[in-house]
């Protein structure tokens, strides 16, 4: 089969081997891996991890949620992705960062690293269905959840954070709403201590 035709009747940029057998060989399974390889060593299409493609031209930007929904799902964007694409911490990222209700996983592709933290059922929320982007809010609440640990509720490691220069982005009472489906007193008692802070140097509203 040519690439074109396959694309036409693949109808969509990302596949599986699975998807590539029953849309396009289902009278000849034993072809697919065959035909696939061939494809993939001509750079027609790239794989994203084991029996998933993506055609060579299909741009990954504007295309994260897919990709990312792709190799590992339920998932959705937070942490240090989300904190930078709101301002609320300077540091650009180079790793797509997403929690997920399964198991920690991280896969290196061509087209960029995403690296998946597993999350409580009852904490998996406050997200785009759409972009899979979480809230500002929530995405804060994860990333105190996953390296609270290695905080301290002193001014100076606020300051040293750069985490307050964004603190005006954020409405700490949705903050604390979703704080609370992680049922965890250090975790919120962390989060109250950083909003103290942020309102004491005029930056929380």
């Amino acid at each position: 089969m040519k690439l074109k035709d396959f694309r036409k009747k693949m109808g969509k940029g990302i596949f599986s081997t699975a998807e590539a057998q029953l849309v396009a060989f289902p009278e000849n399974p034993a072809i697919v891996n065959l035909q696939l390889h061939q494809w993939k060593k001509n750079n027609d299409i790239i794989a994203l991890k084991r029996g998933l493609f993506m055609f060579s031209d299909y741009s990954a930007s504007g295309h994260e949620a897919e990709i990312a929904r792709s190799l590992y799902c339920p998932c959705y964007f937070s942490l240090q992705q989300a904190l930078s694409f709101y301002g609320i911490i300077p540091e650009a990222t180079f790793t797509h960062t997403l929690v997920t209700t399964k198991a920690t996983r991280h896969f290196k592709t061509p087209v960029g690293n995403f690296s998946y933290r597993k999350i409580k059922r009852e904490a998996f929320t406050g997200f785009d269905a759409k972009t899979l982007m979480a809230e500002k809010e929530k995405a804060l609440v994860d990333y105190f959840y996953f390296y609270g640990k290695d905080f301290k509720t002193s001014d100076s490691f606020w300051e040293e954070s750069r985490l307050e220069a964004g603190a005006t982005k954020v409405n700490f009472k949705k903050v604390f709403r979703y704080a609370k489906l992680f049922n965890s007193k250090k975790l919120e008692t962390l989060l109250h201590n950083f909003s103290l802070y942020a309102k004491s140097h005029q930056t929380y509203q």
